[in-house]
């Protein structure tokens, strides 16, 4: 293998390593809503699975039973795994992409 193709091969491994903490550092930081259905319970979480915040709107307190407010809750915590996922899978896909075009 030539100096050249060594240095070429060596600054896109670099850019793919960088590429990919920058990916990292994003996807630490962001966070996703899931919600109910009806939006009455709304639950912020981090991409490291750590809850923020719970929303529940007062109306839904004051109409609904404790059973409602259960389901409700855990479909919105179900929303946010959801999102979580979708949102890990999405930027690992760019990193594949990232990783495929250093090995073209």
């Amino acid at each position: 293998m030539a100096s050249n193709d060594l240095d070429q091969m060596l600054e896109r491994l670099r850019l793919v390593s960088n590429q990919m903490a920058d990916m990292r550092d994003r996807l630490v930081v962001s966070e996703v809503v899931g919600s109910s259905c009806d939006g009455a319970v709304a639950v912020t979480m981090t991409a490291d699975a750590e809850f923020r915040d719970v929303r529940l709107d007062p109306e839904l307190l004051r109409r609904a039973q404790h059973e409602e407010v259960e389901d409700l809750v855990l479909e919105a915590l179900k929303d946010a795994g959801a999102q979580l996922r979708r949102l890990t899978e999405e930027r690992m896909s760019q990193v594949t992409e990232a990783l495929s075009a250093f090995v073209d």
